[in-house]
């Protein structure tokens, strides 16, 4: 019975004590901070800075990912729902002519704000870009949101392009990747934090697995099936 229970000790563990990212333990150490000291000096306000701590929390924790072992895989790179599947050009940085097929994934505060490596690849081009505030809801307002884009190349010419779209809050997307940097699959190479929209382009000949309304896991869904050709 003892042995039950330490079972469930440990798994409960492993769901609810995650690490927190980097850029995350200002924000998370801070509301603490405050709640511990609301506890005595402000009583009547420590859940409501009790509920902001779970929150900078959720927001800002890293778990541990374990990406699939098969070869060729492309796996989610943020933590969300796969809300649209298109085709659209590919982004000016990348240099590539014609259209390319795009994957568009939503977050949401709840979810893991780490970006990940979708491939292990070279990271060929990294660049940030500042903008203006608001909601991604609609697509002229993503236009001038803050966005970042990455190029990736891995060794037999599979090219693929993440570009994320900031949301409507401060504090959004920090690269901690930069190009010429040799990633391999899953590793985190940036973050964005509070919600925001992560676009996926990948060459047209590759063979979509995710569905549309599909919840991703960063590093660890399989997204596209990738073909061994230059592009």
């Amino acid at each position: 019975m003892a042995a039950d229970w330490d079972k469930i000790i440990e798994q409960l563990k492993v769901a609810l004590v995650r690490p927190v990212h980097p850029r995350g333990v200002l924000w998370v150490g801070a509301a603490l901070i405050f709640t511990i000291i609301g506890i005595f000096v402000a009583w009547h306000i420590t859940g409501f800075l009790l509920g902001l701590t779970v929150l900078f929390y959720i927001c800002f924790r890293d778990p541990a990912r374990f990406p699939p072992q098969a070869e060729g895989i492309a796996v989610a790179p943020i933590d969300g729902v796969l809300t649209q599947i298109d085709r659209a050009p590919w982004p000016l940085e990348a240099g590539i002519d014609g259209e390319a097929e795009r994957l568009i994934i939503s977050q949401r505060f709840y979810d893991v704000h780490v970006l990940r490596a979708p491939m292990a690849a070279a990271l060929t081009f990294a660049q940030h870009v500042m903008g203006q505030w608001g909601s991604n809801v609609f697509e002229k307002s993503a236009v001038g949101n803050e966005r970042s884009v990455m190029v990736m190349k891995s060794s037999d010419g599979r090219t693929i392009v993440i570009e994320v779209i900031g949301g409507a809050l401060p504090e959004r997307i920090r690269l901690n990747a930069r190009a010429g940097d040799v990633l391999t699959l899953a590793q985190p190479v940036a973050y964005s934090a509070f919600g925001g929209e992560v676009r996926l382009y990948v060459p047209n000949h590759v063979e979509i697995i995710a569905q549309r309304g599909q919840r991703m896991i960063a590093g660890e869904t399989p997204i596209a099936a990738l073909q061994i050709l230059s592009f």
